[in-house]
């Protein structure tokens, strides 16, 4: 299918979710406290906290009826992933084994599709709006169309066992697949055939991978550090192994700030340049604190966190840089 434009997929959340559903999204915006460098201006702005939604209608296909009707107001047991892309935010919720589609517009998300296993990982949204979920428990990553409709999966019978982590390179469509057991990068076209497999040398373990202006960034909780190397597999560099001590979650934006969760004290350490500019959060339960952060996004300047065992997501709005970088 060809890419979806924006109106098109608004116009179809809008009559899935039809007069009459209440809005009772738990939704509170606060203030963050600024990262703890001084900058022109900070870099979070503000947070919002999403605890659950009301569940409406799920669509099977474009052009086909509703398949389930509201059922009130659902909150998360434990949100693993999140992945955002113009505005539409998909959740992965282990607790639920149901992959959901919330719509900011409406307040009020809708079963997107269900998990194979209960283990899904991670996310990616692709150009034309499908998804792909990371599945651990069955060493597969499934595909669906925009529209919820199954797509043939990425898989591979010796190279890909434990897929941890999602990468949809847009300009040429390949998807890179992260395997935390064989400690490399399976690289398939967009039709599922794999490509190559490349094996970064300073990466003692992969627990995630994003995409960034450098290439492909790989935390490594073995090597308390963050491995970064080009889309062909050459390593570059690596950093953070003296700021880091759980490397998991990992973000990295246009600017080349790279967002990684830190398991060992639920912080997000942001990096810039390879030296830390800023530390975010820490274990609680307030906003803007963590309790295992299982997966980090981005969509445009929004910070996606799944907050796992706060059974919540919480989204913070990013500063756009100026001529001098944070800290400076």
């Amino acid at each position: 299918m060809g890419a979806v434009t924006d109106n098109t997929v608004s116009w179809i959340f809008r009559r899935a979710c039809l007069a009459g559903l209440a809005m009772a999204c738990m939704l509170s915006t606060s203030p963050v406290p600024a990262a703890d460098t001084p900058a022109e201006r900070p870099l979070v702005s503000r947070s919002q906290v999403l605890a659950g939604a009301q569940l409406g209608v799920s669509l099977n296909g474009i052009f086909q009826q509703p398949r389930a009707a509201a059922t009130g107001y659902l909150p998360f047991i434990s949100p693993v992933a999140v992945a955002a892309r113009n505005s539409v935010v998909y959740i992965v919720d282990s607790g639920h084994r149901v992959v959901f589609r919330y719509d900011p517009a409406t307040l009020s998300m809708s079963r997107f599709a269900d998990t194979a296993s209960g283990t899904a990982s991670a996310l990616a949204v692709g150009p034309d709006l499908s998804l792909y979920v990371a599945e651990v428990g069955i060493g597969q990553v499934m595909h669906y169309s925009w529209d919820g409709r199954p797509l043939p999966a990425f898989r591979h019978e010796t190279a890909l066992r434990e897929p941890v982590s999602v990468v949809v390179d847009e300009p040429d469509g390949r998807v890179f697949i992260a395997d935390s057991l064989y400690n490399h990068v399976v690289v398939f076209n967009g039709l599922g055939r794999a490509l190559d497999v490349l094996r970064p040398d300073e990466a003692q373990s992969i627990a995630a991978m994003a995409r960034g202006p450098d290439g492909l960034y790989l935390t490594d909780p073995l090597g308390r550090q963050v491995v970064v190397m080009t889309v062909d597999g050459r390593d570059l560099y690596s950093f953070g192994n003296e700021d880091l001590k759980m490397p998991r979650a990992i973000a990295v934006d246009r600017f080349n700030r790279v967002f990684v969760a830190d398991d060992f004290d639920n912080t997000i350490k942001v990096f810039l340049n390879r030296e830390l500019i800023a530390t975010i959060g820490g274990s609680g339960a307030a906003p803007a604190s963590f309790n295992r952060i299982a997966f980090l996004s981005l969509d445009r300047n929004t910070l996606y966190v799944a907050d796992s065992l706060n059974g919540r997501v919480q989204s913070f709005q990013l500063s756009t840089l100026s001529s001098r970088r944070h800290g400076q």
